[in-house]
């Protein structure tokens, strides 16, 4: 009995015609793989959850599984292409992901989640499409990302500690880069930065924030961005 059931499972995985099996079973594998990826960013506290990504995946699947039933059911359907159904939704999923970045004053959040919504929109279409291995590995990978090489990076680039970096300005024409030179210069990693303009007053505000080592201090680092000639105030904060 027992391998009957798995016979038949191998079946329908291996079918390449879209029926209410395999469109479940399909379904069902894009819902667990949207919800592994979903649930990271979930931890994070990203707006982008696990609710979402299930959604984008599932959706992504339908869609697949859609175009691949319209010609075999339609046999003399000819006008048009069926296969752009599954085409358009990595068009489609880019407002998704332009809602998920969030740009202030410069500084631009939320990259990962868009990367992670188009990457999942194409988990999505693998699934439907009947290529379970491709997904599964993809969907690790992309955990292995989000979760490994995070840590990684903070520890080859930012092994410091974060602070944020405010230049008050003379001018509302500051040289910005003058000024990135001279913090790699000293060794600090710009992480994001913002800059402000007040052109009725011709003056500029650059906030950086920074990582750089733990040192007791910044006065030569002060003294060499003060040597620009129009800075009036520089702070540090943690």
């Amino acid at each position: 009995m027992f391998e009957q059931l798995i016979t038949e499972l191998d079946q329908v995985l291996d079918s390449t015609i879209v029926t209410p099996y395999t469109a479940v079973i399909r379904l069902s594998i894009s819902f667990v793989l949207g919800a592994i990826v979903g649930g990271e960013r979930q931890m994070r506290r990203r707006d982008a959850g696990m609710r979402t990504f299930t959604l984008i995946c599932m959706g992504s699947t339908a869609a697949m599984l859609i175009s691949i039933w319209i010609p075999q059911t339609y046999t003399t359907f000819l006008n048009g292409d069926p296969g752009r159904i599954a085409a358009q939704v990595l068009t489609g999923i880019g407002f998704l992901g332009a809602g998920a970045i969030i740009q202030s004053h410069g500084s631009i959040h939320g990259l990962t989640t868009a990367a992670c919504i188009w990457v999942m929109a194409v988990i999505g279409l693998a699934v439907g499409a009947g290529m379970f291995v491709p997904a599964i590995i993809t969907t690790f990978f992309t955990v292995f990302i989000l979760l490994s090489l995070e840590k990684l990076e903070k520890r080859m680039f930012l092994s410091g500690v974060n602070k944020i970096l405010t230049i008050h300005c003379s001018t509302s024409t500051p040289d910005l880069r003058s000024i990135r030179k001279i913090l790699e210069e000293n060794k600090v990693f710009i992480v994001s930065v913002s800059y402000e303009n007040n052109y009725e007053k011709d003056t500029a505000v650059i906030t950086y924030k920074v990582n750089l080592k733990s040192i007791s201090s910044y006065n030569a680092l002060f003294g060499e961005i003060r040597k620009q000639g129009y800075i009036t105030q520089i702070r540090l904060l943690a």
